[in-house]
């Protein structure tokens, strides 16, 4: 902690400075966010997009080919099990004879 006084106006003239230097840059972001604010703005004056519609129906079709296809593998998965848990038996049958 500083002790002489001109230490002390020294701690002091070294926290204004860094005070005007946040207010600086206080001031540069109270510009960006006004800037920021106007473009969005803008873009809510824009006539909504007809793309969603279209959008929305393609990716319903692809979740439904997804939706197939993840079904197609889980019954493959399901008649392979049932191949493997048959396959020792099958084997064992082959080695008696």
């Amino acid at each position: 902690m500083p002790n002489t006084i001109e230490e002390r106006l020294a701690k002091l003239e070294e926290r204004q400075e860094a005070l005007v230097a946040a207010i600086g840059e206080l001031g540069e972001i109270m510009i960006q966010t006004r800037s920021m604010v106007a473009e969005l703005a803008a873009w809510l004056q824009q006539p909504p997009s007809s793309d969603l519609p279209e959008f929305l129906s393609r990716m319903a079709g692809a979740v439904e080919a997804n939706t197939d296809v993840v079904r197609a593998t889980g019954d493959s998965v399901l008649d392979l099990g049932q191949k493997v848990n048959i396959l020792p038996a099958e084997l064992a049958k082959v080695l008696r004879r």
